[in-house]
């Protein structure tokens, strides 16, 4: 228990048990979305968590602070889709001013318009945005009814704002939008954009996933590099983006790629469920119940040592290998946030 007691008197970040740094939380504040993208959802929807299975801004807030404490200073906000979410703002507020230096969140777009200015005001530091298609039909298809001028909107008001840099998360899917790669990889020639390439995941028993509808990262990159020569750029902290420039370009290209790459050896992060559970790992069920701890009146003390128990038990990495890609039993990705 030294280690533990000497953590609570340095900003280092608390160590796994493979000795890597955890400065990162990821957050799902809520199962909810106002898409179903075809390789995230049924067309018929999935059943929603009870409202009283999701935590409260105070619960929260109160396992934020115990992250902080052992190092953690970055927070991204997911779902679902987090600006469903309708006390967004104080909950933005509340993460910020609890040692937290890097605040982000992903959303699909749909309702940033319009609140990106108040966003940033409020503390919010970045935004990925979800974009799988240029084509405004087909964009609909994808998600079965979203509004692709909306997103564009977003993108505008978020540059406008200083929500930079504006990072636009694009999962190429084989035979649906793979035909697109290269005019996304050409938006960066002119416009200040991330562009992210994700890699289609076999997450959940309603994923879509089949081995012929993935690409690898070496095939998206193949494609890319028919806009342009890439250009690597330096690897920066513990993030599964490889990161590259087209040469000229002023935007950037980043690669994420469970499957083909994998970045586990360099994993700096933990997911919090929307229902409360620590998850060490995306593509594992193991987890640690904080919420029932919470509720049962847990001192900060326990709830320390259940956040050190979260971190150790990560394992050295994901077991999407050969033979068992696809993960039947794994809750969706709105679930436990992407």
């Amino acid at each position: 228990m030294k280690a533990s007691t000497d953590m609570h008197m340095t900003d280092e970040p608390f160590r796994d048990s493979f000795n890597r740094q955890i400065d990162y939380l990821r957050i799902s504040i809520t199962d909810k979305c106002n898409l179903k993208c075809i390789y995230c959802m049924p067309e018929k929807g999935l059943k929603l968590f009870n409202q009283a299975e999701i935590l409260t801004t105070d619960e929260i807030i109160r396992i934020v602070r115990i992250a902080s404490k052992y190092g953690v200073r970055k927070v991204r906000l997911t779902g679902g889709e987090p600006l469903l979410r309708e006390d967004i703002i104080h909950l933005i507020s509340s993460i910020k001013t609890a040692g937290i230096q890097d605040l982000s969140m992903t959303t699909n777009g749909q309702r940033l318009a319009g609140m990106a200015g108040l966003l940033k005001k409020t503390g919010l530091d970045r935004v990925n945005i979800s974009l799988d298609t240029l084509i405004a039909e087909r964009y609909r298809e994808m998600t079965r009814g979203g509004d692709i001028h909306r997103v564009w909107e977003a993108v505008s008001e978020a540059e406008s704002a200083g929500l930079s840099p504006v990072k636009i998360n694009m999962v190429p899917v084989r035979g649906v939008n793979d035909d697109e790669v290269s005019r996304f990889a050409a938006l960066t020639l002119y416009k200040d954009v991330h562009i992210r390439f994700i890699e289609f995941m076999p997450v959940g028993k309603h994923s879509t996933w089949q081995p012929d509808a993935y690409l690898s990262k070496d095939e998206i990159m193949e494609r890319v590099a028919s806009v342009g020569k890439l250009v690597q750029l330096p690897f920066k902290g513990g993030g599964p983006s490889r990161n590259y420039r087209i040469e000229g370009a002023q935007g950037m290209i980043g690669f994420i790629s469970p499957i083909s790459d994998c970045f586990c050896g360099s994993c700096n992060r933990l997911r919090l469920t929307a229902n409360g559970k620590l998850r060490p790992c995306l593509f594992s069920e193991t987890s640690v119940d904080i919420k029932a701890h919470l509720r049962n009146g847990a001192s900060d003390e326990e709830l320390e040592n259940l956040y050190r128990n979260a971190v150790l038990s990560k394992p050295a990495r994901h077991a999407l290998h050969e033979g068992s890609l696809l993960h039947p039993a794994m809750s969706p990705m709105s679930q436990i946030g992407g």
